[in-house]
């Protein structure tokens, strides 16, 4: 019987331990539960997120993709402006071959507004006859003026007779930004 009573206190005071014990677990575990609530939503989102992610690089990469295929065709600009520079009421030019080629080579310009879009430089060529040097340095210059051209280079001009006519032939080479 001594010992009973020291059992007892000793029972009595495990049991309250236990039940603090018992009574902080189960705290914790609603708040456990209360962020868990509010953790899911946001795993859920960050799912999501990852799977938008994905879909915008597949259409970014379609968008670059549709990019590199639809280049704006400006050859009717550009025959445009080759006949108006070419328009003089007394002098001749007639274009025999005319051939554009686009660079691979990218650059920027020195516009603000452009300075963040890289720019395709191209390449026209044109082969021709002008009536005279007069006429084909004219046709030259108007070509310069017309601000479209970034360089425009006479590379040869010859002499050229035909049916008692005589003219120049020549070779001028444009580059442009696209």
């Amino acid at each position: 019987r001594q010992w009973a009573l020291a059992w007892a206190a000793v029972l009595a005071v495990g049991l309250l331990v236990l039940a603090s014990h018992y009574h902080s677990i189960s705290r914790l575990q609603q708040e456990l539960d209360t962020l868990a609530k509010r953790v899911n939503p946001l795993e859920q989102l960050q799912i999501e997120t990852v799977g938008f992610d994905a879909q915008q690089s597949a259409l970014q990469r379609e968008i670059g993709v549709l990019e590199s295929i639809c280049i704006p065709d400006r050859s009717l600009t550009l025959l445009t402006i080759l006949g108006t520079a070419a328009k003089s009421p007394d002098r001749r030019i007639q274009i025999e071959k005319l051939s554009l080629v686009s660079n691979g080579n990218q650059q920027s310009t020195e516009k603000q507004s452009d300075a963040l879009s890289p720019k395709r430089v191209s390449n026209l060529s044109l082969q021709g006859i002008a009536d005279s040097d007069v006429g084909l340095a004219s046709y030259v210059e108007r070509l310069r003026e017309s601000n479209v051209f970034s360089q425009v280079e006479l590379k040869s001009s010859l002499q050229y007779r035909a049916d008692d006519s005589l003219g120049r032939q020549f070779q001028i080479e444009c580059q442009f930004l696209e």
